[in-house]
């Protein structure tokens, strides 16, 4: 039976591969991400993701508004109307309250939605299948 000595440990060589290995790919990633090539590349791309993505906008803004769609910034626009509504109902609210403590009293409290789903049952006596 040959010692541990000898032999090493198995965790040592699969740690100097995986040191060896990153640094093999590090100085590839360096040697091929660092030209100017890649560069002009990554750049070509980018501006051609751009542009595309500029047109379908573009022609989305088009169909929505043939088809009579809202489009994304009159929903955005009629989030903030409604917003400033709200702050305004919500602002008249109080003015009441303050000057009209009994409002609150002679306001019927809301009443809850019958409830008309029954649970199921636990047996599964009621089904049929």
């Amino acid at each position: 039976m040959p010692d541990e000595t000898t032999i090493g440990n198995p965790l040592d060589l699969w740690r100097q591969f995986l040191t060896d290995s990153e640094r093999q790919w590090n100085g590839f990633f360096k040697d091929v991400l660092g030209t100017d090539t890649f560069s002009n590349a990554m750049n070509a791309w980018v501006e051609t993701s751009l542009t595309v993505q500029r047109m379908v906008a573009d022609n989305l803004e088009r169909y929505y508004t043939a088809f009579n769609i809202p489009t994304h910034n009159d929903l955005m626009a009629l989030g903030e109307r409604m917003k400033g509504i709200e702050d305004a109902l919500a602002r008249i609210e109080a003015v009441l309250l303050v000057s009209s403590p009994e409002l609150i009293a002679a306001t019927p409290a809301r009443r809850k939605p019958r409830r008309t789903k029954q649970p199921a049952s636990t047996n599964g006596a009621g089904r049929s299948n």
